[in-house]
């Protein structure tokens, strides 16, 4: 039997084609820690990253932290919110924090966080580090869900380093203008 499931990663969605076998997001729900607080507080940075409100994600994701440290949910959070505020180096370190904290049984929660880090780096213009990051997001899922496999790949192949602006050049100030004379009456 073949279905389609939607996911966001990073404020994008991404249609993916799924067996019944394959990895699912809701069927490992009791696998991490988690508290009522924490799951509240990585809900609502979700929805705040989503409405464009990244400063807000991110110091929501914190409080989700601050409640349970070894809940991966607000970890991820984090991650994705100091992603869209350009903090590509913060991002990636609360992405590897969630993925640790994922359950080893929760294949498709690991899964999402290396395929954070490999947005995240890609967005940035990094691509080395995320040819990377999305060929390890290929060898994860690849028994599982091949297509998502291809497309990671296809999205390792297709990054692009971001072009950096030149500074302005520096221009000499322009000679003082010399002091009017007083008018004559």
């Amino acid at each position: 039997m073949r279905w389609m499931w939607m996911v966001t990663l990073g404020g994008a969605l991404i249609s993916v084609g799924a067996r019944a076998e394959q990895l699912r997001a809701p069927q490992n729900v009791s696998a991490e820690p988690w508290n009522r607080q924490s799951a509240e507080l990585a809900t609502r940075s979700a929805i705040a990253e989503m409405n464009g409100k990244p400063g807000d994600a991110l110091a929501l994701a914190q409080e989700g932290i601050h409640a349970n440290p070894d809940d991966p949910w607000p970890y991820y959070q984090k991650g994705m919110a100091l992603a869209q505020l350009g903090h590509v180096d913060a991002a990636v370190s609360a992405l590897a924090e969630a993925e640790r904290r994922f359950s080893n049984i929760d294949l498709w929660g690991k899964s999402i966080a290396i395929y954070g880090r490999a947005h995240a780096y890609a967005e940035a213009g990094r691509c080395t580090e995320a040819r990377l990051a999305f060929n390890e997001y290929a060898s994860v899922v690849e028994s599982h869900d091949p297509k998502s496999a291809e497309m990671a790949r296809r999205y390792a192949a297709e990054c692009r380093p971001v072009a950096v602006a030149s500074p302005a050049p520096v221009q000499s100030a322009p000679p003082p203008a010399a002091p009017s004379a007083p008018a004559k009456p």
